[in-house]
């Protein structure tokens, strides 16, 4: 398929598609869904306030992982104005959650390729 600007996408290595959230807070919420073809995702805290523990939403037996503020393991700390890119293994969902303050925003970027 060719756009209208001449960019060709072929099947599912669309390349990076990008998420937006600016209600990240203590309760777990799922950022992003499963994808086979994913290749690589990141995982930015653009504020210079608050703190984001990302999280797979299962382990590696499949079972899920439940994370709070208390409840850290599995997670992975993203520090205000820090980033975090994940590749090879990272094809299912993803869980976030603020560790500090309320109404955080994160960026979730996805690539196929």
């Amino acid at each position: 398929m060719i756009s209208a600007s001449g960019a060709q996408v072929i099947g599912p290595a669309s390349g990076g598609k990008v998420l937006g959230f600016n209600t990240i807070g203590s309760s777990p919420v799922q950022v992003i869904g499963p994808n086979q073809y994913r290749n690589s995702i990141t995982f930015h805290v653009p504020g210079t306030v608050g703190d984001i523990l990302i999280a797979p939403m299962l382990n590696a037996n499949g079972v899920a992982i439940t994370i709070s503020t208390s409840l850290l393991g599995g997670g992975f700390r993203i520090f205000a104005g820090g980033t975090l890119i994940i590749a090879g293994e990272c094809s299912g969902g993803w869980q976030a959650l603020a560790l500090s303050g309320s109404n955080l925003s994160l960026t979730v970027m996805e690539s196929n390729v």
